[in-house]
């Protein structure tokens, strides 16, 4: 997931390996990895049924 705060772009991202969640921001230097607090039990497989009639909107 991409998203944008204060003119700086973010992507969230699950490294399965580790279990666990990461924010990525880019930096001068390179990538910067924060890992995010999960307040919720681990994580559970689910599914996201996607609907094919949806408009995508891109900014």
């Amino acid at each position: 997931m991409r998203f944008e705060v204060n003119g700086q772009m973010f992507f969230v991202n699950f490294v399965p390996e580790e279990g666990r969640w990461y924010c990525y921001a880019p930096t001068p230097t390179g990538t910067q990895r924060v890992p995010v607090s999960m307040d919720a039990a681990p994580f559970e497989s689910f599914t996201v049924r996607q609907d094919e009639q949806a408009k995508e909107v891109v900014n």
